[in-house]
């Protein structure tokens, strides 16, 4: 009888504990938004369950997922910058998953200026994402550029962010070398993203949808890289009507059109410099001594396909070419051709509600062959890449309290580097490897104002043999329903190099070297602690402290002599550096004024037992002070006036301080002083727009005017030495002068 009554008292307490799933069985609610007017998704889309803590926002293909909710009368809002707040009203029932098609109607946004959106407002209540900015590329083009409006150029106006000089748009992150930076184009990595030695970076505004900029701290979905992260993802095309964008500036065009397909889309995008005929005709005309032939295209392709269930293939496509041909009154000959050619084949699958997949394979290839001609003598120097990758990401929304972010990466990496001239092999390597990778990491919510997310990245690389084991933690706390504190953590690999063999202007022999058994792989380790806010009010608010630790990065040895044998490890010193410093950003309106402002301090060492007996050494990029400061003004109704400012430390080179000769022969050799132990004259550019806006009908025709430079400051690029002196004579060369620039972009 005893043991009965046991077995009915267990009984009930079971069907007790089961009763709330069975009588409230719990349902997810997701899908995809769009734009209404042109159907292409829309990222970072805050997704909220009214009246409950509970969201989700969108991702880069506009899905979203809120799992494990009550039956019943659920009310859903939906906001984004730019676009219409909707309210969407359902009614769950027990058990019954609701998958649906969002559309929002795009909102003019009173641009007085770039708003940069730290984190996507709904992303931040689940996601710790530390220094990560969103960025609108239509807010981007709002900053004055140099010919034309460039990403990467945008980017530097970031406080954190360093420029090498006016002619490049190399990104130094946080301390960290632009090599050190996993930059993305639709999934596949771009090996060198700049056009004629970083005064132009790879990406055409007019195709890109979404950029992503991580500072530091990234997350185990990403790998390879030391520093940093810029992710972009092109747009689709417009999937309602045909639509054409053009665009003229100084030495400059570019064109983009896009339209329907069944089911889809389409965007082709391409743009030109015309650099060689400007200055050929200016030559011709006696306005100037010497033309420059040079000029670089690119193209960019995309189509996108929708299937049932919200599935989706996107294949996309770029290309891009520098070319340059000099001959001189010598008849020597330059000959220099570069570029990146990439494809995507993307697939998107969503297995269930709760379960979202990116299946993708990609290919990236670099190649550079600069020959240079003397009469039948000829020297050449030969850089490519070749990568093959296939990979899956996978997010699984298990909870409220869990999300996973998983995935496996097989990537075939294929490096050649040749140096050699008409009678001698200098060197000739060719190395091959696989890089295989796999990761894991949890967004676990314990409470509603914390968020935990520890990850694992396991990568390993065949040419070099190790295998690396990068864990990842981030924390976030809310301070408020609008403030919130991040902290990250990690350890970051990386499996190839970009050494430099100039430190002159340009740099276009820069080359990647893929690292084999002769080295200890490249490592770094990342302490990272943001705040945010983003108050209703009329000032938001972003800082950031940063720490990096970089292990066993390489320079170029140039007291080596080549040879045909040499191993990789042959070639290069073994160093390492460290960086630390912080910045705030401050974004408001004031008496119709609209400003952001950026400030950024801190330092970038390096230590390699060749240079300075193991003294350490400022690297190339250091600024302790770097500043910007962008106002914005609506001048009419059409009408729009900016002001950029820029204020930066000098930054460091090495000077010679002397020459000697061999042979009693003239002084042909300098004598160098310490290894960037002097610093150049700071840096400051004020630089002004003038923007106006006509529309009618189905037209829209943006003429502008710019000034660079409008003081016309002489900034140093670097220095030049004349051997006849001794100690040396020193020349200055300038960066960008006063220059104006005119143009305009017509939609229609």
């Amino acid at each position: 009888m005893r043991k009965h009554i046991l077995r009915r008292a267990c009984i009930v307490l079971l069907q007790l504990a089961l009763l709330p799933s069975a009588a409230f069985a719990l349902a997810t609610v997701s899908g995809k938004i769009l734009d209404r007017e042109t159907g292409e998704s829309i990222p970072g889309v805050a997704v909220m369950v009214k009246g409950t803590t509970r969201g989700a926002a969108a991702n880069v293909e506009g899905f979203f997922s809120i799992a494990d909710l009550p039956p019943g009368p659920v009310t859903l809002t939906l906001s984004s910058l730019g676009y219409r707040p909707l309210t969407k009203e359902l009614t769950l029932i027990d058990g019954e998953d609701q998958q649906m098609i969002l559309r929002l109607i795009p909102e003019a946004v009173t641009l007085k200026a770039v708003e940069i959106v730290a984190e996507r407002e709904g992303e931040r209540e689940y996601t710790p994402k530390v220094a990560q900015y969103s960025l609108e590329p239509r807010e981007l083009r709002a900053l004055p550029r140099v010919i034309e409006a460039d990403l990467f150029r945008s980017l530097q106006f970031m406080p954190g962010v360093l420029p090498m000089s006016d002619y490049s748009s190399d990104l130094n992150i946080w301390g960290g070398s632009s090599d050190q930076n996993l930059v993305l184009l639709n999934g596949i990595e771009v090996y060198k993203p700049t056009h004629l030695g970083g005064l132009f970076s790879a990406f055409n505004m007019d195709a890109v949808k979404d950029v992503k900029l991580i500072k530091g701290g990234f997350p185990a979905r990403y790998g390879g890289r030391l520093s940093a992260v810029v992710d972009v993802a092109d747009r689709e095309g417009n999937r309602n009507e045909h639509h054409a964008n053009v665009g003229v500036s100084f030495l400059s065009s570019h064109a983009t059109l896009e339209g329907p397909l069944p089911r889809g889309s389409w965007l082709i995008a391409g743009r030109r410099t015309y650099v060689d005929a400007a200055t050929k005709l200016l030559k011709n005309t006696g306005v100037i001594d010497d033309d420059f032939p040079y000029y670089f295209y690119d193209l960019n392709v995309k189509a996108t396909r929708d299937f049932a269930h919200g599935d989706r293939i996107s294949p996309s496509a770029y290309l891009g070419r520098d070319v340059l041909n000099i001959t001189s009154n010598t008849e020597d000959r330059i000959h220099m051709v570069w570029g990146n050619t990439t494809y995507s084949l993307p697939f998107v699958h969503i297995w269930h509600p709760k379960l979202f997949s990116m299946n993708t394979v990609a290919g990236s290839f670099f190649d550079s062959r600069f020959r240079f001609e003397t009469g039948d003598s000829w020297s050449e120097f030969a850089n490519n890449i070749k990568d093959f990758t296939v990979k899956t990401d996978l997010t699984w929304f298990a909870s409220p309290y869990h999300t996973f972010d998983f995935g496996l990466l097989a990537k075939s990496l294929r490096v050649k580097f040749v140096v050699r001239n008409n009678s001698e092999i200098y060197h000739d390597g060719r190395y091959e490897g696989w890089q295989l990778a796999a990761y894991l990491s949890d967004d676990y919510r314990p409470r509603v104002d914390i968020t935990v997310t520890p990850g694992l990245r396991v990568e390993h690389n065949t040419l070099s043999g190790y295998t690396e084991y990068l864990p990842r933690l981030s924390v976030k706390k809310d301070l408020s329903a609008h403030s919130y504190l991040s902290a990250a953590a990690g350890m970051y690999a990386q499996p190839l190099q970009q050494v430099s063999f100039d430190e002159g202007f340009g740099s276009i022999l820069n080359s990647y070297i893929l690292l084999d058994e002769t080295f200890l792989p490249n490592r770094a380790h990342h302490f990272a602690l943001t705040y945010e806010n983003d108050f209703d009010g009329p000032l938001k608010m972003s800082a950031g402290l940063f720490y990096k630790r970089f292990d066993r990065v390489i320079e170029y040895d140039p007291s080596h002599a080549v040879r045909e044998t040499d191993r990789v490890g042959d070639l290069f010193n073994v160093g390492d550096g460290y960086a630390y410093g912080g910045d705030v950003l401050l974004q408001g309106d004031y008496e119709g004024y609209s400003f952001m402002f950026g400030y950024g301090v801190g330092r970038s060492w390096r230590k390699f037992s060749a240079f300075d007996d193991g003294r350490r050494y400022p690297a190339s990029f250091d600024r302790l002070h770097n500043t910007n400061l962008f106002v914005s003004r609506k001048a009419s109704k059409r009408a729009t006036f900016e002001m950029r400012f820029n204020y930066s430390s000098g930054q460091p080179t090495t000077r010679a301080w002397g020459v000697y000769s061999m042979f009693g022969m003239p002084p042909q050799y300098f004598v160098p002083g310490d290894k960037n132990g002097y610093r150049m004259p700071p840096y400051f550019r004020w630089d002004i727009a003038y923007r106006l806006r006509y529309e009618k009908k189905r037209w829209t025709f943006s003429p502008y005017f710019e000034i660079i430079n409008l003081l016309n400051r002489k900034n140093v690029l670097g220095y030049s030495y004349d051997m006849s002196t001794n100690p040396v004579g020193i020349e200055t060369q300038g960066q960008i002068p006063f220059l104006p620039s005119i143009g305009f972009t017509a939609e229609f």
